[in-house]
């Protein structure tokens, strides 16, 4: 093909109509850094022109297939600034609903629960598949096992439970002994084969504040009895 004569007003005139309608002679923003940018990529490429052998001059299809890669450099950018501009929406949505779950109770994995004075202690189990013999257990702060919560049958899927705090041990007159309020953790189990299985426990817990942490990093939730906790955890919100 013919190489390109940069002395020629129709070429250059041409020229100048190519890169217009591939948007690569619009100003850009200056690069900062080491960083060279599409306006820096035209400089060389004029360089380029200028410079080039009389004897072995550059043919337009060398032109144009460097115009394409410029092109195609700013496609890419153009996506990667859509993408972090996505991500940093999805971060505030995050941040938004993380925020507004302060004060809140929620449903988390864990084992250990806390009892306020008076209140209930609430949990779930995960069943992975139906079973005819559920049981909760429920342990003291010295391991000692002070109440088991006999749920029966139950079907696959998440199970929930209550402990009203009463224990299985009564007093010498026979009335029933409430637990004291403190740190107390769950185990769950199943017959499986005529063999007791254990399961995946839930507890109930209250989220006391959140940190959104650096751009790029999930949000964080501290949680009264879990402590530390990331929001994709939160199986559900009570």
């Amino acid at each position: 093909m013919d190489g390109i004569n940069t002395k020629d007003p129709a070429q250059l005139k041409q020229m100048q109509a190519t890169l217009d309608n591939l948007g690569l002679s619009k100003p850009t923003v200056a690069s900062k850094g080491k960083h060279l940018g599409q306006k820096d990529f035209m400089h060389l490429m004029l360089a380029q022109m200028n410079h080039q052998d009389p004897m072995k001059p550059m043919s337009n299809g060398d032109f144009i297939s460097q115009m394409a890669q410029f092109s195609s450099v700013k496609g890419l950018k153009d996506i990667k600034d859509s993408f972090n501009t996505l991500a940093t929406s999805l971060q505030s949505s995050q941040a938004l609903q993380a925020s507004s779950m302060v004060g809140r109770s929620v449903l988390v994995p864990g084992k250990a629960v806390g009892l306020a004075a008076g209140a209930e202690l609430k949990g779930a189990v995960e069943i992975p598949a139906s079973t005819a013999n559920l049981k909760v257990n429920i342990y003291d702060a010295a391991g000692e096992l002070v109440k088991t919560l006999d749920l029966g049958s139950q079907q696959e899927g998440v199970t929930h439970f209550n402990w009203d705090g009463v224990m299985d041990k009564k007093a010498a007159d026979g009335t029933n002994l409430k637990a004291a309020a403190g740190k107390y953790s769950i185990r769950a189990e199943m017959l499986t084969d005529g063999k007791p299985q254990a399961l995946n426990t839930l507890i109930t817990d209250k989220v006391q504040s959140v940190s959104l942490g650096k751009p790029g990093e999930p949000v964080t939730l501290y949680l009264a009895t879990a402590g530390k906790t990331g929001l994709a955890e939160i199986k559900q919100i009570m």
